[in-house]
């Protein structure tokens, strides 16, 4: 395996560990009221205006930014993200997501869709560590 391939490999798996984390760390932090207003999969939905590519870019983000970070760095920086973004407001969501859509639409269409598999991949893994994944979608 090439070096470049083997540290897109890298890359990838700790997105995917990041994205888990996220999801868990979201669900813990909603309000029982927030967490009713999800469409039956048991996460909450905080993103749910992002679209799925916007979502796989801010994970990138977010694993680039604590790349070199301890654990409790991590989970400290991401508390502080998500702290950041529950105060935005719609104006600054809608400028989030634009922002987003033109970092993902930069990246080469070979990279987009090597993202696009591994978050796959790390989704059907996740489903069937969950028994099979019926309350997912």
């Amino acid at each position: 395996m090439s070096r470049p391939k083997m540290i897109l490999g890298v890359l990838a798996v700790s997105l995917l560990a990041s994205a888990a984390f996220v999801d868990g760390a979201l669900a813990q932090n909603q309000p029982a009221a927030a967490q009713g207003e999800n469409s039956g999969s048991g996460h909450p939905h905080v993103f749910s205006f992002l679209t799925p590519e916007e979502r796989m870019m801010m994970f990138v983000q977010m694993h680039e930014a604590t790349a070199s970070m301890t654990d409790d760095q991590k989970q400290a920086y991401r508390q502080q993200q998500r702290d950041k973004f529950m105060a935005m407001s719609d104006t600054d969501k809608q400028k989030f997501a634009a922002d987003l859509q033109a970092k993902w639409n930069a990246l080469p269409a070979d990279k987009q869709a090597e993202i696009k598999s591994q978050m796959e991949a790390y989704r059907a893994q996740r489903m069937q560590q969950q028994g099979g994944g019926n309350g997912g979608n």
